[in-house]
């Protein structure tokens, strides 16, 4: 595979000069962009004259340009730049199939001079740390809260796909001039802990302050939670001009004893709600297991916690992580018609106790009506009264510091998160429990 033109310079560490075509003249490569670890950006020209960019595979650390080819720099390297260029085409033909307004677009994937390309949507804007660094203005509150939602649903729309992004940070967001987000670059993105590409770990780039610190340890598993903590330090560089404290150096403060270096947003940014940035701190915890899980975790956090304090939208967090673990724990065991005892479940995940085995967990054979229970299978007679204990107990911790007034809603937060953990904890019928078999 050769192109019909092809200008290289080694004294520019390879890069693809202007003028060079590829794919037999059908993009002519305008000028250089950027270069990763992972390979190399160019603006270039379709054959329409239609403006793309082109993203070449060059992992500069194993490889080189010789006569226009890219050859690994080592014998002893050539299955690894083999494996990194089946990687990024494999990848490359995954994002092409994705549709979203906040992901760009991969118009074509191809092989040319011993390595992969692809051709990306070309956007008329600016990233988003360039947005920072120069024009902090057009950062509003409100538009960094739409600015947040548009990220989240990029993300909930990849995760949905099981591909992780791998490299979230300001300048892998570009914004464009009417305020569009879109998420670019996914030249480290991988599928979902998978062994194959768990093997190329040591190869994808860290970014020091965005990426969490289970990405600096080779076949560490990586998650959902991993690209979340990333957008949060993404966001906290948007809200307070900088990137948070490198994240292994807040492991390792933990590991001493000592205080987290970390500070954080709820409580001292104005003009956001309580829970918008308190979304962020959940997000940049050390731990994976103490982030939101998913997208969607996040949003929830966002608009069910808009009337509490910082303090309880984290409570709310952990109560609905906990209770959702404990409710696919149960029903993972159920048999039809058949409910799990609550009560066992509750005590494996109770601090302080070790998990029991699933054939030590009880069941109980009542038949008849069936019964809303508390989280520790304690029946609930009295739905509202329940309810409201809970509002007392609530009232008689230390009170916070004042806040300014809210807007109140027709029901309270805590109520509202309440009923929707009872309903996930009833009991489920015979089709329930056979639907739920099925999935």
């Amino acid at each position: 595979m050769h192109s019909t033109q092809m200008h290289y310079d080694d004294d520019s560490s390879g890069e693809l000069l202007p003028g060079t075509a590829l794919l037999h003249g059908q993009y002519i490569i305008e000028r250089y962009l950027v270069r990763g670890g992972f390979g190399i950006t160019y603006l270039a020209r379709d054959s329409l004259e239609r403006r793309v960019v082109i993203k070449e595979c060059f992992p500069n650390a194993i490889c080189d340009r010789k006569d226009g080819m890219v050859v690994a720099r080592a014998r002893d390297q050539i299955k690894q730049f083999e494996s990194v260029t089946r990687h990024f085409l494999r990848e490359a033909r995954r994002l092409s199939r994705l549709s979203h307004p906040n992901i760009v677009g991969v118009h074509q994937v191809f092989e040319e001079n011993n390595t992969a390309y692809m051709a990306l949507d070309y956007l008329d804007g600016i990233d988003l740390l360039t947005v920072i660094e120069e024009e902090p203005e057009r950062l509003t509150p409100e538009l960094i809260q739409d600015l947040m939602g548009q990220a989240l649903r990029a993300i909930q729309y990849i995760h949905g796909r099981d591909i992780l992004h791998r490299d979230i940070s300001p300048d892998n967001f570009l914004l464009d001039w009417d305020n569009n987000l879109t998420l670019i670059d996914f030249g480290a993105a991988r599928e979902h802990v998978t062994k194959t590409h768990r093997a190329l770990s040591a190869l994808l780039a860290v970014k020091d302050g965005y990426s969490p610190q289970e990405f600096y340890i080779s076949g560490v598993g990586q998650t959902r939670a991993s690209d979340l903590y990333a957008l949060g330090a993404t966001f906290y560089h948007v809200l307070t001009g900088e990137a948070p404290p490198h994240s292994q150096d807040r492991l390792a403060a933990i590991a001493a004893d000592a205080a987290d270096p970390y500070r954080p947003l709820a409580g001292r940014i104005e003009g956001f709600p309580q829970a918008f940035l308190a979304m962020i701190d959940a997000a940049l915890q050390v731990f994976p297991e103490d982030r939101p899980q998913s997208a969607d975790d996040w949003l929830e956090g966002i608009e069910n916690g808009s009337d509490e304090s910082p303090e309880d939208i984290t409570l709310d967090i952990t109560i609905t992580r906990t209770i959702s673990q404990l409710v696919a724990d149960t029903n993972r065991g159920l048999e039809r018609g058949q409910p799990g005892n609550l009560r066992q479940s509750a005590r494996r995940m109770a601090p302080g106790r070790g998990p029991i085995s699933a054939q030590a967990r009880t069941r109980h054979e009542e038949g008849g009506e069936k019964q809303l229970v508390d989280i520790f299978g304690n029946p609930i007679e009295d739905l509202d009264r329940w309810l409201r204990e809970q509002e007392r107990g609530r009232a008689t911790r230390p009170e916070a510091p004042a806040r300014p007034e809210k807007k109140k809603t027709d029901e309270p937060v805590r109520p509202r998160l309440l009923r929707m953990l009872i309903s996930k904890l009833a009991p489920v019928s015979d089709d329930e429990a056979t639907a739920r078999a099925k999935t």
